[in-house]
């Protein structure tokens, strides 16, 4: 019995010693000093790579004496000549032995923790301190090392649009948000439909200061302090779909119209809305494109109009014959009384009662009137999402009391989110995307993109920051909410 009792003993100290080692580096350490290196020696931050690192610092581990205990390691950060009163301490464990600075990260705390000025330099100092878990062994600190660092002017991290021209107009507290181009520092971009009027663009929500507006030319930003500065807007000539590049530190501006559909709105007209126009949907990434998704109980006639009103000179778009049904890829034509007096080849289309989600490319002047089943479920799939790329895991949204609402609350990471309908595992089911991609939910309802086979376009949210977020799908009009709470 004893030699059992002293074989368990045996066993529990090599265990416990086993894990030490796995637990610990810092195991066996002789009588090394302690000692930190820079990766430079002077640095000068560039705005243009706020991402990049900017200086590394190592140590060696010194020394725990051979007691086999860990070590703690604490940097230190501070300005030169103030024995580190003040300084950015890191204390780190489990063998690490450097720390690194991304450019915008230590641009930041220069200028917020150390107060110092943009475009300045300033000497710093940095140690490393070990304290050896063992009351034997004292405390060591390296050598100081020292460092020149060059700071700069940050710029925005957001960038909206105001103006005449813009989707809200001259509402600053409604200013309509650019998205962040990832990997390029101070880029901005955003595609949509402009008015005939002026446009330039602010920083922050609510605040018409700073800005930035048109400078030399129209491809130059002017940034914009003070009211005594000039006030110079850039002009959009004609309503249509815009793509807008900016870039913030080069001060380089792009505004290019896209190819422009003939018609900015579209109204469905028939017997089950008693012959009143309803608007149709502009799809969130094509605007040739317009849905019509509803309840269409009672079925019977309908048509397209280009304007909401039975005047003779407004354009409808019907069908090739009369009473044509159901179908998809569907040809479309144009026609107005004006042209046929007396109502001379009006014809509709004509359904049967049910759920439809009709599209209509005015591009191709083709429509889709297809009956629609709701699926029993939808997910969320994303790296943002619990179970990230693993679509045949997704997780599953709520349902509801309606067949085409959803809605989900809990914790999002950082990353991307999309929606399949399906979990279709070779990736080629159905899905709800972004309008563009790489957009930020905007915390209001917006348009989803329907994909039946596969993700085309790719389109994702980013999710910008961790938090508890609620989000309520409809997939019968297509529009989400992704709210952070």
């Amino acid at each position: 019995m004893r030699k059992i009792h002293a074989f368990i003993v045996l066993l529990v100290l090599t265990l416990c010693t086993m894990s030490c080692k796995e637990n610990f580096i810092e195991t066996n350490l002789g009588d090394q000093p302690l000692s930190l290196t820079a990766s430079a020696g002077e640095v000068m931050l560039d705005i243009t790579a706020d991402q990049s690192n900017a200086v590394t610092f190592t140590w060696t581990p010194g020394s725990n004496h051979n007691t086999h205990s860990a070590i703690t390691y604490t940097f230190e950060l501070g300005v030169e000549g103030t024995g580190f009163a003040g300084a950015v301490k890191t204390t780190l464990t489990q063998g690490r032995s450097s720390m690194s600075y991304k450019t915008g990260d230590l641009n930041s705390l220069l200028l917020e923790k150390f107060e110092i000025s943009p475009n300045t330099a300033v000497n710093l100092e940095a140690r490393v301190l070990a304290d050896v878990h063992h009351d034997q062994v004292p405390q060591q600190v390296s050598e100081t090392v020292k460092l020149k660092v060059t700071t700069y002017k940050p710029v925005s991290s957001t960038l909206f649009l105001i103006g005449s021209a813009a989707p809200n107009g001259w509402s600053a507290d409604n200013a309509t948000p650019m998205n962040v181009v990832a990997g390029a520092a101070g880029s901005f971009t955003w595609q949509g439909k402009l008015s005939p009027g002026e446009l330039k663009f602010i920083t922050t929500k609510g605040a018409f200061l700073p800005s930035y507006n048109k400078g030399a030319d129209n491809t130059r930003l002017l940034f914009r302090e003070s009211d005594s500065q000039p006030d110079e807007k850039f002009i959009i000539p004609t309503a249509g779909i815009y793509k807008i590049v900016a870039n913030i530190i080069n001060l380089s501006v792009i505004i290019e119209a896209m190819d422009a559909p003939e018609y900015a709105n579209l109204w469905f007209v028939g017997h089950s809305t008693g012959w009143s126009f309803k608007p149709m949907t502009l799809n969130a990434a094509d605007p040739f494109v317009f849905h019509y998704n509803a309840e269409i109980t009672e079925g019977g006639e309908f048509k397209v109009a280009t304007s909401p009103s039975f005047d003779s000179n407004v354009v409808f778009l019907r069908p090739e014959t009369h009473n044509q049904g159901p179908g998809t890829s569907l040809k479309v034509v144009k026609w107005s009384e004006s042209e046929k007096p007396g109502g001379a080849n009006d014809y509709k289309w004509n359904i049967p009662g049910g759920v439809y989600k009709i599209k209509l490319d005015t591009r191709d002047m083709r429509i889709d009137i297809v009956k629609f089943t709701p699926f029993s479920m939808i997910y969320l799939v994303g790296d943002a999402s619990a179970k990230g790329w693993d679509v045949g895991n997704a997780t599953p949204m709520n349902a509801t009391t309606s067949p085409y609402k959803f809605t989900w609350t809990g914790t999002l990471k950082p990353g991307e989110l999309k929606f399949t309908c399906d979990k279709q595992t070779d990736w080629n089911g159905s899905w709800f995307l972004a309008g563009m991609n790489g957009a930020a939910p905007t915390g209001e309802v917006e348009q989803m993109i329907f994909s039946a086979k596969g993700s085309v376009p790719d389109n994702k949210w980013k999710i910008p920051e961790e938090g508890k977020y609620l989000i309520e799908l409809d997939q019968l009009n297509e529009t989400v909410k992704i709210v952070k709470q």
